[in-house]
């Protein structure tokens, strides 16, 4: 079958569909500033978040674009074990609720370059750390854009443009808000999106498209691995479970998230049912873009979209297109917010000028936007795979950041050159394993994070005379 072209009724539709819930959008994060009243605030939601908002935060970062979008289209490509990204970032909270949630909600830190600073007694790890972790939060906003241009170019407008549109209209948007509009915003996107993709998955079904799919694997028309999650689809998801989880374990919207909570009990909880949530609805992407592979022979980021315009009512095709959009938009904010407080909260007034302002911190921010902007948008019109960004962002993060931040609250005996050397080894890994320097091989890129590991602990043993810092937080 071949897709069929968006009438103008449909078109209609979804733009008065996305502007409707563009609206709802901001009114939910307008209504957000009573706990933003100062920058404090702004970036921790003045400690107010309820269980459904640190749901909606945390399964909102990934269920938008590499979670769907990147799903679908590993789907198509490889069938079910294409739902591996997925449930790695399920995974990656139960990770962070049993191994993090206690010892940073103890902490009471807004931000993880604050906790490294207090853990090892200078300001070098501190800003190596909150560098390292702005670079990836430029790849990490890339991949969401990347979401945009798909969606842009299954409706048949050019993507670049897509890309620049989002970027702008985001950049407004999460001027607007802080973290506890962030959080609101995405209990409503994830709500949809779900409701969607249900809908999607039942309305396919209903179409035989099991069936189809089937009988294309039976004609070898599709991969015979289709249906399979057997050796491969176990070392795929091996392989993302690893990083995914390592890099959200030492990621600072995964610290605010945490300390943003009313309770310890509140995050740990959230983080749990994220799980419960996401495992479940990993399956449904990888399903739809097998039959849109069967359908369209499509395995890109838009082969999601191809069959949500295909298969779906015009109203379902037209929430569901607006969820994605709106779920990127929210990942995106979240990013701002974290981005704003390592560079204004801990760089600008931890460190160059203690006594700055409310207007010259929000002019920060406002500079911090259009800077993640601009540079996220340039980026996503360099690749042309969602997941592979993701990836390459997470074994970033992991090389760079684990050893340093969790050895710190795990290991009395770790010192800041050990985490200074730890980060520095990690990062001329990643860079000469990117340039295919280093062997790429499935245990390397599983375990990606162990030279800079072992430099974290040669170094520390090694360094007798440095100071520890607050070697107590490691048993907070």
């Amino acid at each position: 079958g071949e897709k069929k072209m968006v009438n103008s009724s449909t078109m209609t539709l979804i733009v008065i569909v996305m502007a409707i819930y563009f609206i709802g959008m901001i009114a939910i994060s307008w209504m957000g500033r009573k706990y933003g009243k100062n920058f404090d605030d702004f970036i921790s939601a003045g400690r107010n978040c309820t269980t459904l908002m640190i749901i909606g935060s945390a399964v909102g970062s990934h269920i938008g674009n590499g979670y769907v979008v990147g799903g679908a289209a590993s789907g198509a490509a490889v069938g079910l074990s294409g739902a591996w990204y997925g449930i790695g970032c399920a995974l990656s909270y139960l990770a962070v609720a049993l191994v993090l949630n206690h010892r940073v909600y103890k902490c009471g830190y807004i931000s993880l370059p604050e906790i490294l600073n207090a853990r090892y007694g200078e300001k070098m790890t501190s800003v190596i750390f909150s560098v390292t972790t702005a670079l990836s939060y430029i790849a990490n906003i890339a991949a969401q854009l990347m979401a945009g241009k798909a969606l842009f170019e299954a409706l048949g407008f050019n993507g670049t443009l897509g890309v620049w549109v989002i970027a702008v209209v985001v950049m407004a948007y999460s001027c607007i808000s802080g973290l506890w509009g962030a959080c609101a915003t995405s209990v409503v996107q994830v709500a949809i999106i779900i409701v969607s993709l249900l809908a999607t998955f039942f309305i396919v079904l209903g179409r035989g498209a099991f069936g189809l799919v089937t009988e294309a694997v039976a004609n070898g028309l599709a991969p015979a691995s289709y249906f399979d999650m057997g050796a491969d689809g176990i070392a795929a998801i091996l392989i993302t479970i690893v990083p995914i989880s390592l890099a959200s374990l030492c990621e600072q919207c995964t610290v605010q998230r945490i300390t943003s909570a009313k309770s310890e009990k509140t995050s740990f909880r959230a983080l749990i049912l994220s799980v419960v949530i996401m495992i479940p609805c990993a399956l449904m992407p990888a399903f739809i873009g097998m039959y849109g592979y069967v359908l369209f022979g499509d395995t890109t980021n838009s082969v999601f979209f191809k069959v949500a315009l295909d298969v779906l009512p015009s109203f379902f095709a037209a929430l569901l297109i607006a969820a994605v959009v709106a779920a990127i938009m929210s990942t995106i904010d979240t990013m701002f917010v974290a981005f704003s407080t390592i560079i204004m909260h801990n760089i600008y007034r931890g460190m160059i000028n203690p006594d700055a302002s409310e207007g010259t911190l929000k002019k920060g921010d406002f500079a911090c936007h259009l800077f993640l902007t601009v540079g996220a948008a340039v980026i996503a019109l360099q690749f042309s795979s969602i997941l592979d960004l993701l990836g390459a962002m997470y074994r970033f993060c992991a090389a760079c950041c684990f050893a340093p931040f969790i050895g710190g609250l795990f290991w009395k005996k770790g010192t800041s050159k050990g985490a200074i050397a730890s980060t520095i080894v990690g990062f001329i890994y990643i860079a000469l394993d990117m340039a295919g320097i280093v062997p790429s091989t499935t245990l390397l890129s599983i375990f990606s994070f162990l030279p800079a590991a072992v430099a974290y602990i040669i170094v520390s043993l090694l360094d007798k005379n440095d100071k520890k810092g607050n070697p107590e937080i490691a048993s907070a």
